[in-house]
């Protein structure tokens, strides 16, 4: 960063808030209160996207807390493995040294913005912000993508970045932890499967993106018999969307 940036005596009182109200969160909604209300005061954002990567032998997971209507379909878009935006803007991240990484049109002239300038404007995000942490061999632990951001992006979100993605980090280990070990009928040894082989089967195939005419076609089944089981599968879960089921089972290795 260039020139050293003085905090207004607003943002500290702002980033002491910010980061009192981090060190209590272990649950879903309360990361999901804090990102929309605490953390909009020095990181205003419509979308949190928020990527995890606990070694080699785990999966990616992906969460979202959002203020802004995307649907499943979309959100599954942005989430493919293969070309996918949120995996090209981990790639981007990780190679930038890990640095914020600030996609806005008024930087028209930065090389990262027009690589990606088509597909942002594609998939509605319009400014983005990205940082996250990484771990002692300098692989990424966790990464946050910051939507919908209002205003141009500037050094000054950069800091802000810096300063709040270690929380960040913090917040979303405990959330997971939380869930991993203490929510009903997801427990460490598994004693008990949390959804079908079936529904195993339908939410790889979530997963991949297809619709339910599609998973019905390749299963031998009506679409209405899909949906049911999707429903289902929300509910056992306890999501309330298929992007949401996609990441939970992505963080259990459920689907893998």
């Amino acid at each position: 960063m260039g020139e050293s940036i003085i905090l207004t005596e607003r943002e500290t009182e702002h980033l002491f808030r910010i980061i009192e109200v981090s060190t209590s969160i272990s649950r879903r909604h309360q990361f999901f209160l804090w990102s929309q209300g605490e953390l909009q005061a020095l990181l205003p954002h419509g979308m949190l996207i928020c990527v995890f990567d606990e070694g080699s032998s785990q999966p990616v997971g992906i969460e979202k807390f959002s203020r802004t209507e995307i649907s499943d379909e979309a959100f599954s878009e942005l989430c493919r493995p293969d070309g996918g935006i949120v995996f090209r803007l981990l790639s981007a991240w990780d190679s930038g040294r890990n640095r914020p990484l600030l996609l806005c049109p008024g930087h028209m002239g930065n090389a990262a913005y027009r690589h990606f300038a088509v597909d942002l404007e594609r998939s509605e995000l319009v400014r983005v912000a990205v940082h996250g942490i990484f771990d002692a061999h300098g692989r990424t632990s966790s990464l946050f993508i910051f939507t919908h951001v209002p205003g141009a992006l500037t050094e000054r979100h950069a800091y802000f970045l810096e300063l709040l993605v270690p929380h960040l980090h913090m917040a979303l280990v405990r959330m997971l932890l939380h869930e991993r070990y203490h929510q009903p009928g997801v427990v460490a040894k598994k004693r008990k499967k949390l959804i079908t082989d079936r529904e195993t089967e339908i939410l790889r195939y979530v997963q991949m993106g297809k619709s339910n005419l599609e998973i019905g076609n390749l299963l031998s089944i009506s679409p209405l018999t899909v949906k049911n089981h999707i429903q289902k599968i929300l509910r056992k879960m306890n999501v309330n969307n298929r992007a949401h089921a996609v990441a939970k089972a992505m963080a259990l290795k459920i689907t893998l």
